[in-house]
């Protein structure tokens, strides 16, 4: 079995919401009351997007990976400015899927950088999109500036897969993920309201978001923390998956979008998702972004112990420890 990291710490640069008034805990280190009323801090923004910088240790060395880039380059510029956090030496990026919300800030992020950085994608990011409302109102190609061109002539190295490569040490990018639970399946109804649609080979089809991918970081000895950013293709699958690609049974934490607040999403979806979870075990529960405020409350209340309410500007450390229970 692959020995996984020393340390990593996890870092929340862009989410939905900024909340001062959180306190940190024995399991995190939260951006509070002084980034807000001190002058000589920057305060930080929340946005419609996720950004997760981790720092990773293993003996000697660091290595430092971003893990989607939100909405916009301001945010994601600001935010990391106010928490130390040097976006120059970021030594890969992984996006998980090509929607604007993952994507946005891409392109600031590149223009800001004196080298190149590895990109990892799936080819699928780059398929032309639709979103119609039940409103009836059409959001066109909204992913029009996700150019594989225009990240080329910024400085970006892109890295195509659709299975899983191994980006540093001790972290994976899954490529695909494989949808395996019922719950977990697709709408594949292009008449669905607020159906996220896709062009393929000249047609209209249900966009399943192919390209949806999770980062994997192992550990220590036995365990994994899974990154995500939507999970278009199922929390549980994404974290199941996880676990396939590196033999681990412990999971050490879960970050990320459990997409169980997208509209029309029904509630039995959420309390499948915890059961599955329970089952899964999970030591420190992260729901964020599009895991929306009805879903987030039912995990709260599920899970007591191990739920952990995130926010621009968290920063959560593991370390590598001996399987105890």
């Amino acid at each position: 079995m692959r020995t996984g990291l020393d340390h990593v710490v996890v870092t929340t640069v862009t989410e939905n919401y900024v909340d001062m008034l959180l306190p940190d805990d024995p399991r995190v280190t939260r951006a509070g009351l002084i980034h807000h009323f001190d002058p000589k801090k920057l305060p930080m923004s929340g946005e419609n997007g996720i950004s997760i910088h981790l720092s990773a240790r293993w003996g000697r060395y660091e290595y430092n990976v971003l893990f989607d880039l939100g909405m916009t380059s301001e945010v994601l510029a600001r935010n990391a400015a106010a928490l130390g956090l040097d976006l120059g030496a970021v030594d890969h990026v992984v996006v998980s899927h090509g929607h604007p919300d993952h994507y946005g800030g891409l392109e600031g992020f590149l223009s800001s950088r004196e080298h190149s950085v590895p990109i990892s994608m799936h080819s699928e990011a780059f398929s032309p999109r639709y979103l119609r409302l039940a409103s009836g109102q059409i959001a066109p190609f909204y992913n029009h500036a996700l150019s594989e061109q225009r990240i080329a002539d910024l400085g970006g190295t892109l890295l195509l897969h659709s299975g899983p490569v191994e980006i540093g040490p001790g972290m994976i990018a899954t490529g695909a993920i494989p949808r395996e639970e019922t719950f977990e399946q697709p709408n594949l109804n292009l008449d669905a309201p607020n159906a996220l649609i896709q062009i393929a080979g000249g047609e209209m089809i249900a966009d399943v978001v192919p390209d949806d991918q999770a980062l994997v970081v192992e550990v220590g000895s036995d365990g994994i923390v899974v990154i995500v950013g939507c999970s278009h293709a199922g929390i549980v699958n994404s974290v199941r998956y996880a676990m396939k690609l590196t033999g681990k049974q412990r999971v050490r934490g879960v970050f990320g979008g459990f997409h169980l607040g997208f509209p029309g999403t029904p509630e039995s979806k959420t309390l499948r998702t915890i059961e599955a979870l329970r089952e899964l075990e999970v030591e420190l529960l992260c729901p964020m972004h599009c895991t929306g405020m009805a879903a987030t409350m039912e995990l709260a209340r599920a899970f007591p112990e191990t739920f952990l309410l995130n926010c621009v500007g968290a920063q959560v450390p593991i370390a590598s420890t001996v399987l105890t229970r």
